[in-house]
């Protein structure tokens, strides 16, 4: 029995001594299985207890109890949450947009209800006047030196009501400006009265920001956990219309502060450009100072247009909550928005090219 066991131990490399009963662990082996353990209470002490008075829910399909479709085990559904993420960060770039544009957009620059391009435009006054006042003093005295007759007479006296002229402009010209500007908002105003339904689309102030083409920008977006439609404004063309409506938006913003930064500076060099009427040689300074006014009133005007023949073709595709009818209504409005800002783009540069391309308000003496 002896000679059995033994031969048992040295076939199984066994320990055949008692020295040799105690065997070597790897402390390797002993720290993966105290993680192990520890792993196993932290689950354990970390479940909720089922009430046993709760009654047990009723058997549901294995592949929809714990995951939602189209998620993976721990990682869940990583193209999904990308794309919410895409489309809320499209949707943020839209809003800001549009708001960006609220009540600075469709109607000129007032310079007498802006009170920094008053306080700039009292400041050029005040170096106007002298200059005028010198200029009528030396009038003057080429009036009584002149002789009663011959060309220099005539030429100092023809002079006279252009000099006169230019000064009451050089010094009228912010509320020439501001005069203009009123006549442009009324017209729109005018325009959207008799077009448009004033809630649909807010007031001046809230122009384009208070409704109309652009307001699926200001509240579209894309969810793939919700349906498309109806009475709703989740579309998956967001993804890509969203995008190029932001790019387009953008741009408007940027031309919008570019008109607007020639409007301010067209007010303050008014005094000095209107004043240059005085003289024949000088007389292209003021009429290109006015076609440059008229251009940047023409495009006001342009977008305003714009934005109102736009509008009524939204208003089919939205109910009296201003929702949507279908899925395909706001895929409708997404286009139209992104094509009223692209004509919006496309007029400044036109409009600009054929008012300084004319030949002016002022006939310039050759």
């Amino acid at each position: 029995m002896a000679a059995f066991a033994g031969r048992v131990r040295s076939a199984l490399s066994l320990p055949s001594g008692e020295g040799r009963s105690s065997a070597h662990i790897s402390p390797v082996a002993l720290l993966l299985l105290v993680l192990a353990l520890g792993g196993l209470a932290l689950a354990v002490v970390g479940r909720t207890p089922t009430a046993l008075e709760r009654p047990l829910p009723a058997p549901i399909e294995p592949e929809a109890a714990r995951l939602p479709r189209g998620e993976l085990p721990l990682i869940g559904d990583p193209i999904r949450d990308l794309t919410i993420w895409y489309a809320q960060r499209v949707s943020d770039a839209n809003r800001a947009a549009v708001e960006n544009l609220r009540g600075r957009f469709l109607t000129p620059v007032d310079p007498l209800a802006d009170q920094a391009t008053t306080d700039l435009y009292g400041k050029m006054l005040v170096l106007t006047i002298p200059l005028l006042t010198m200029g009528g003093l030396m009038l003057g005295y080429l009036i009584m030196v002149a002789r009663t007759t011959g060309e220099s007479a005539y030429a100092v006296r023809s002079v006279t009501p252009r000099f006169v002229v230019g000064a009451l402009l050089s010094i009228c010209g912010i509320f020439l400006v501001s005069v203009l500007a009123q006549f442009v908002t009324a017209t729109d105003l005018a325009m959207v009265g008799v077009s448009v339904p004033p809630d649909s689309v807010g007031g001046a102030r809230d122009w384009p920001a208070g409704g109309g083409v652009f307001l699926v920008l200001q509240r579209g977006g894309f969810d793939p956990r919700i349906d498309e439609g109806p009475a709703n404004w989740n579309s998956g063309a967001w993804l890509s219309s969203g995008l190029l409506a932001a790019v387009l938006m953008t741009f408007l913003q940027m031309m919008n502060a570019v008109i607007g930064a020639v409007e301010r500076l067209l007010v303050l060099l008014g005094p000095i450009c209107l004043a240059a009427y005085a003289l024949p040689n000088t007389q292209r300074l003021a009429n290109l100072w006015l076609k440059l006014l008229t251009a940047v009133l023409a495009v006001r005007f342009g977008w305003a247009i714009v934005f109102i023949l736009f509008s009524l073709q939204a208003q089919p595709h939205l109910n009296h909550a201003s929702v949507p009818l279908t899925g395909g209504d706001t895929n409708a409005l997404l286009g139209l928005a992104l094509g009223a800002a692209a004509l919006m783009l496309v007029l400044p540069p036109i409009l600009v090219n054929l008012v300084l391309n004319s030949p002016g308000p002022l006939q310039v003496e050759q």
